[in-house]
C-alpha cells in the first residue's frame, strides 16, 4: 500500500492512532469498574472514569433510600449506555472515522468540566492528559488518511531504465 520510503511513517502513524482509539475503551471499561464497585457500596472511582457515571450512581446511590433498590438498576442501566457510547466512539475511531475522535474529546472534556465543577482535581487532570493522547491519535489518523490518498494520486513509479521486457524464461540480450 506504501512506498518503501513512506512504509515505517505509515506504520507509527497506524500505531499511534490506534494508541488514540484504544482510550476510548480503557475509559468505557475503567467506567463500568467503577459502577460496578458503587453499586456494591464501595466508595474507589478510576481517575479514567466518566464523572457523569460517578453523578448517576451518585443520585441512584441516594434515591434508593427513598425509592428503593430499583434506582440502583436503573443507575447501572444509565452508566452501561454511557459506557457504550464511548466504547462504540473507540470502535469507530479504531476505523479512522476522523469524526468519532472528535465527538469523543468533545465528551470527555464535557465530562472533564463535571468533574471541575464538583472539584476532582486529580480526575480532571488526568481527563485532560487523556484527551490529548486522544488528540495525538486524531492527528495521526489524519495524517495516515492525507498520506494515503497522496499514494493513490500520485503516478506509479516508473521502472529502471535497464529493466527488459521478455518473455518468461527468455534471456535478456546484452549489448
Amino acid at each position: 500500500m506504501y512506498g518503501n520510503e513512506l512504509t515505517f511513517e505509515a506504520h507509527a502513524l497506524e500505531q499511534r492512532y490506534k494508541s488514540g482509539a484504544r482510550w476510548f475503551f480503557w475509559i468505557a471499561g475503567l467506567t463500568i469498574l467503577t459502577s460496578i464497585v458503587s453499586l456494591f457500596g464501595g466508595g474507589f472511582a478510576f481517575f479514567l472514569s466518566l464523572g457523569s457515571t460517578q453523578f448517576i450512581d451518585g443520585v441512584a446511590k441516594g434515591l434508593s433510600q427513598e425509592f428503593g433498590e430499583t434506582t440502583k438498576i436503573v443507575g447501572s442501566i444509565l452508566d452501561i449506555l454511557v459506557a457504550g457510547v464511548f466504547a462504540l466512539i473507540g470502535w469507530f475511531a479504531l476505523k479512522r472515522q476522523l469524526w468519532s475522535f472528535i465527538v469523543g474529546m468533545v465528551l470527555f472534556v464535557l465530562d472533564a468540566l463535571l468533574l471541575l465543577v464538583f472539584q476532582i482535581w486529580i480526575s480532571f487532570a488526568f481527563h485532560l492528559l487523556v484527551v490529548f493522547w486522544i488528540f495525538k491519535g486524531f492527528q495521526a489518523a489524519r495524517k495516515l488518511s492525507d498520506l494515503e490518498r497522496e499514494q493513490q494520486l500520485s503516478p506509479p513509479p516508473q521502472p529502471p531504465a535497464d529493466f527488459a521486457q521478455t518473455e518468461p524464461g527468455t534471456v535478456p540480450p546484452t549489448g
